[in-house]
C-alpha cells in the first residue's frame, strides 16, 4: 500500500535560513512516527510543511499527503484536506483557539465546513466529542470562551477540534507537553485508538518517556536533520548518536533525588540533601486553606507543611488548584478560611502593610518568565530592581551583585545588558530564578519551573535549582503537573484533586505505596523508561 505520507529531501528556509534541511520519512496507515528533538530542531516547521502552512520557502524530491502531491496543491485544494483529511493538534491552545467566541462554536465550525449535519447534530456531536475527551461539564464549557477554561481543558477541546472530522493523519505537535500524566494518558490512548483504526499519527515531541508510550518508529532531529532513526525499542534501548543519549539521560522519570541530570554528569553519583535548620519553626504551614471564586471552590481546606531545606512537591491536574494555593500561600489572593504561617509568623490572611516586613522571605518562579518580566527593563535592570527591593532601576550601582547572580544561576555577566526577549527559554527561565534569589528568600514558590521547557534544557534547570537548594537551604515549594519531575525534585509530595489535598507523605511512600484512588490513576499513568 501506497504510504499516507511520503516524504523525500524535504528542505524549508525562511529569508535564506535553513530551518529543515533534506528531510525524509514515510508513515502508512495505522502507524506512528514520532519527531523527537528540541526547540528549534525543525520539527514544528516539518510538521507545518505537511499542512501546507510552513510559511518559507519549500522544496522537496517528493512530498506526498494522503496520496496528493502537496507541492502542487493550490490553497482551496489544501482548504478541501486541511481539517479533514490531515488535521494538526496544536501545543498552545490558548493561541490557537479565538478567545472572542465560544469554544463549541469553533469545534462545529469543523462540521460546518466538511459535514452535511444541521444544526441540532453538528451541536450532539460537539457535546459528544467534548464527553469522549473528559472536558468536565460538556454542555455548560462548550458555551464557554477559551479564556475561561484552564490550560488542560483547552488542550482537550482542540483534540476534540481536531478528531471531530475523522482524519486520516493526525499530526500531534506537542499535543501532551502541557498536561498532567493523567490526561496524557487519555490523549495516548486516543491516538493510539485512531492508529488502531488505520489512521497515521505523527507525534511530534520532546519528551521520549511519552513518545514510548505510542510510537512504533522514532526519527531524531537536531538542527534541521533527522540524525537518527529507528523503531522504537532500538532508539530508546541502543541509541547509537550521542545527541539521542543527552535527550535519553536527560529524562527525570526514575533518576534519584540529587542525582544530576545534564549531559556529561554521571548519574550514579546522588548527591545528598543540605542539612535541615535547626530551627523548630517549619518554612510553610498551611492550615485549612479554602478560596472560592464566583461561588465555585478553587480551594478546599488545603493543609501541609514544608520543612526548612526541603522541597514539597504539590502534584495534581489542570484545574485542581494548585496554581490558586500558590497565590494563597504568596499572599495574591486573600484566603476565605485558613491560615500560612511563614517561618514562624502569620503571613495571611494578613493585610499586606502587616506582612510587608516578611515579603523578602519569600519568593516565587513562573512557568512564563517572558510574560513575568517589564518588557522596558534590561536583565540588569531586572535584578537592580529586584535587588533594591524596587528602589533602583540604575544597573551601574549593582553591577557586581548582578554579575554574581547571573554566574550563580550559571549565566554571563555579559547579558546584563541584553533585553529578556533577546534570551532563549531556558536562559530566560534562569534570569527568573536569578531575581527569585536576589533578597535570599528563604522559600521559593516554583509554579510550573520547566513545564515548557525542552527536556535537555529542563534538565540542567533542574541540576541548577538542586545546587542552590544545597548551597543556600531555601525551602522550596514545588508545583507540576509532571510527575516524574515531582518524584526527581521532591523530598514531600501532596497530592491535589478538585481543590483538595487528598494524599501527602515522603516521595517515596507517596509513589511507592499510594494509598487514594486518585493517586494511584496518576501513578499508573505516569510514563517511564527506567
Amino acid at each position: 500500500m501506497n504510504p499516507l505520507l511520503a516524504v523525500e529531501n524535504l528542505s524549508v528556509s525562511f529569508a535564506g535560513q535553513q530551518a529543515v534541511d533534506a528531510v525524509s520519512f514515510q508513515l502508512a496507515a495505522g502507524e506512528c512516527l514520532a519527531l523527537v528533538g528540541e526547540s528549534g530542531s525543525g520539527k514544528s516547521v516539518t510538521a507545518r510543511s505537511l499542512m501546507g502552512l510552513s510559511g518559507g520557502t519549500v522544496s522537496a524530491t517528493k512530498l506526498m499527503v494522503c496520496h496528493e502531491d502537496a507541492l502542487a496543491l493550490s490553497e482551496p485544494a489544501w482548504q478541501k484536506i486541511r481539517g479533514n483529511s490531515v488535521v494538526m493538534i496544536l501545543q498552545d491552545a490558548l493561541m490557537a483557539l479565538d478567545p472572542l467566541r465560544p469554544v463549541g462554536r469553533e469545534i462545529e465550525d469543523v462540521l460546518k465546513e466538511h459535514s452535511s449535519l444541521n444544526k441540532s447534530q453538528r451541536t450532539a456531536k460537539v457535546r459528544e466529542i467534548l464527553a469522549a475527551v473528559e472536558l468536565p461539564e460538556p454542555e455548560r464549557r462548550m458555551k464557554q470562551r477559551s479564556t475561561q477554561l484552564s490550560g488542560g481543558m483547552r488542550q482537550r477541546v482542540l483534540i476534540a477540534q481536531a478528531l471531530i472530522g475523522d482524519p486520516q493523519i493526525v499530526i500531534a505537535d506537542e499535543a501532551t507537553t502541557a498536561l498532567d500524566s493523567r490526561l496524557a494518558a487519555l490523549v495516548l490512548e486516543q491516538l493510539a485508538a485512531l492508529k488502531n483504526e488505520g489512521r497515521a499519527v505523527l507525534m511530534i515531541s520532546h519528551d521520549l518517556a511519552q513518545v514510548a508510550q505510542l510510537a512504533d518508529r522514532i526519527a531524531v532531529m537536531r538542527a534541521g536533520q533527522i540524525v537518527e532513526t529507528g523503531p522504537t525499542e532500538q532508539i530508546l534501548n541502543h541509541p547509537q548518536h550521542e545527541y539521542t543519549r543527552t535527550l535519553l539521560r536527560a529524562i527525570p522519570s526514575g533518576v534519584p533525588r540529587f542525582a544530576p541530570l545534564s549531559a556529561g554528569t554521571p548519574v550514579n553519583e546522588p548527591r545528598q540533601l543540605a542539612p535541615a535548620s535547626t530551627d523548630s519553626a517549619p518554612a510553610l504551614v498551611v492550615e485549612n486553606l479554602s478560596k472560592s471564586f464566583a461561588k465555585h471552590p478553587a480551594v478546599v481546606e488545603a493543609g501541609f507543611v514544608l520543612p526548612r531545606g526541603a522541597t514539597l512537591g504539590l502534584v495534581g491536574e489542570s484545574g485542581s488548584g494548585k496554581t490558586t494555593t500558590a497565590r494563597l500561600v504568596l499572599g495574591l489572593e486573600r484566603p476565605d478560611t485558613g491560615s500560612v504561617t511563614l517561618l514562624g509568623d502569620r503571613f495571611a490572611p494578613h493585610s499586606e502593610a502587616a506582612r510587608r516586613g516578611l515579603r523578602e522571605n519569600i519568593g516565587a518562579i513562573y512557568q512564563n518568565p517572558l510574560g513575568s518580566f517589564d518588557p522596558r527593563y534590561s536583565v540588569g535592570q531586572i535584578l537592580t530592581d529586584a535587588l533594591s527591593a524596587g528602589r533602583s532601576k540604575r544597573a551601574t550601582g549593582y553591577k557586581d551583585q548582578v554579575g554574581r547572580l547571573l554566574e550563580q544561576v550559571e549565566l554571563d555577566p555579559v547579558l546584563s545588558t541584553r533585553n529578556p526577549r533577546e534570551l532563549s527559554g531556558g536562559q530566560r527561565q534562569r534570569l527568573a530564578i536569578a531575581r527569585a534569589l536576589a533578597p535570599e528568600p528563604k522559600v521559593l514558590v516554583l509554579d510550573e519551573p520547566v513545564s515548557a521547557l525542552d527536556v535537555s534544557i529542563q534538565a540542567t534547570v533542574l541540576d541548577l535549582l538542586d545546587r542552590l537548594q544545597q548551597e543556600t537551604g531555601t525551602s522550596y515549594l514545588f508545583i507540576s503537573h509532571d510527575l516524574s519531575v515531582i518524584e526527581h525534585m521532591s523530598d514531600f509530595v501532596a497530592v491535589m484533586h478538585r481543590g483538595r489535598i487528598v494524599e501527602q507523605g515522603p516521595t517515596a511512600q507517596v509513589f511507592g505505596d499510594p494509598q487514594h484512588e486518585y493517586t494511584r490513576i496518576l501513578m499508573t499513568a505516569m510514563p517511564r523508561l527506567r
